[in-house]
């Protein structure tokens, strides 16, 4: 899932004492909590912060002689660290002395910074032509970059965000379709090839074929998409209890008919009626980001022996924001973002 590349002039908010540390302060900058030195900053103190995996040109990075704390083969990744005991993430840097930039701006483009992107899964089969009512997915933005999109009391839903490889499938005029984030992808020649093909894989799944099939009749409708992940040890480094070679799974999370999402209460009981598994709700009530920031941790309930990657959570009520679009925001845990797990882009 596409998200933009985000370096924000912010201010300092909220800085504590270290409860492990003499020398070091926290502070929240967004959604972000970060391992300061004591005394550097004082809360309103306007910064550019830089969130983890922005790449930072060198010419910025030895001026600000930080190349040292950078990751990567180049050093030029901003990373994210534990300092005793707390989590630090992302690089805030003090304003050039010749600018004078509003909270809030995005300043990527005058640092020249990008967005590091994790390599490519290269099994997800041959990419097909597109078509023009086979839409992709919502860009889901991270909500630690976003704090302020959902409103505080606001009635969410948080759902459990799977490590796997986003996914559509879908009937098109009569023609079923499956396809990758980016790409359309060719059916599989051999039917029996449907159950081990990432993204054709949902056809095969019970009720999946009989859900699209249904509510495109009903409605008399022209595009039917159900989004979801695939997952598995043979998609991502979480297997969820699927270790590789042992089969995929599947859990859908957003349905598209002639191209109006169905709101999400409509979703889940269109796929309890033909029992479509769907990414398990972690929490639904009121919004604050405290209450998402605990969803998002714990162990996953999807299955498999390990950390939760965080959540996905959208208002009760779907509607449109100015900054991101479609409000449907991630946030991933602590634990996840400081863990080793290793990741593969969806194209």
């Amino acid at each position: 899932m596409a998200t933009r590349v985000t370096v924000i002039v912010v201010r300092v908010e909220n800085l504590r004492p270290h409860p492990n540390a003499d020398r070091l302060e926290l502070c929240d900058v967004l959604g972000w909590q970060m391992a300061v030195p004591k005394g550097a900053y004082q809360n309103g103190d306007k910064l550019v912060y830089f969130p983890p995996d922005t790449l930072i040109p060198a010419t910025w990075a030895d001026a600000w002689n930080v190349r040292q704390y950078l990751k990567g083969k180049d050093k030029d990744r901003v990373g994210r660290i534990q300092l005793r005991g707390e989590a630090s993430f992302g690089l805030a840097v003090r304003l050039p002395p010749d600018q004078d930039w509003a909270v809030g701006t995005n300043v990527a483009e005058f640092f020249g910074a990008t967005k590091w992107e994790p390599p490519v899964n290269p099994c997800g089969g041959d990419p097909d032509e597109p078509h023009p009512l086979f839409d992709k997915y919502t860009d889901i933005e991270n909500l630690r970059n976003y704090p302020a999109v959902l409103r505080d009391g606001e009635e969410v839903v948080c759902t459990e965000k799977i490590h796997g490889t986003n996914c559509r499938v879908g009937l098109i005029e009569g023609v079923e379709m499956a396809g990758s984030m980016e790409l359309r992808r060719k059916r599989p020649a051999d039917e029996a090839q449907l159950a081990i093909n990432t993204y054709w894989f949902p056809w095969t799944v019970p009720g999946v074929r009989e859900l699209v099939h249904a509510i495109a009749a009903r409605r008399q409708a022209k595009q039917v998409i159900i989004f979801g992940e695939v997952f598995g040890g043979s998609v991502q480094s979480l297997d969820y209890g699927l270790p590789k070679g042992r089969g995929l799974g599947f859990r859908a999370f957003d349905l598209l008919v002639d191209r109006q999402f169905l709101e999400y209460d409509e979703f889940e009981a269109v796929c309890c009626e033909f029992g479509v598994p769907i990414a398990p709700v972690l929490y639904r009530g009121s919004f604050s980001l405290a209450t998402v920031r605990a969803a998002s941790e714990g162990p996953s309930t999807v299955g498999g022996a390990h950390v939760r990657e965080g959540v996905v959570v959208r208002p009760v009520r779907q509607r449109t924001d100015a900054q991101v679009g479609r409000v449907v925001m991630k946030y991933l845990g602590d634990a996840y973002l400081l863990s080793q797990a290793s990741d593969f882009k969806d194209v």
